[in-house]
């Protein structure tokens, strides 16, 4: 399977959406996206990390009952995660909370995104999830 463009960001908005949401001033932020991206295990996922994590979050949103956790895991790398899915708090129709957790060895990063239905269903590239942001709650 070929991960589109917005699959990849997708993949890293969810490893990184909530340490850029922290408020930082505006001089900070480059350095600070950075060294929260660089110790981050998606950092180090393979292509085929990526495909599992994302072919695991939109089945796990599509599927998966409130607040049972689904994992995956590449036998083939030290990378693994888990989502585990909730209502969205905001109570949007097409919408979902996701609690994701990726891991490389010792690495371990945690957050929790609001993913929606994407409307636009133009092309089969399209994925049937989009990341909205940050939950912080």
């Amino acid at each position: 399977m070929r991960v589109s463009e917005g699959m990849k960001w997708v993949a890293i908005t969810v490893a990184t959406a909530a340490a850029i949401a922290a408020p930082l001033p505006s001089a900070a932020r480059p350095w600070s996206i950075y060294n929260s991206l660089r110790d981050t295990p998606i950092v180090q996922f393979k292509q085929a990390d990526i495909d599992l994590m994302t072919k695991t979050i939109n089945r796990t949103l599509e599927t998966g009952a409130d607040g049972v956790t689904v994992t995956w895991e590449n036998p083939g790398t030290p990378n693994s995660g888990s989502v585990t899915p909730e209502k969205d708090p905001q109570a949007r129709a097409g919408c979902r909370l996701a609690r994701i957790e990726n891991r490389h060895g010792t690495m371990h990063n945690a957050g929790g995104y609001i993913f929606c239905r994407n409307p636009d269903k133009s092309t089969a590239k399209t994925t049937p999830w989009k990341v909205v942001g940050p939950w912080a709650g």
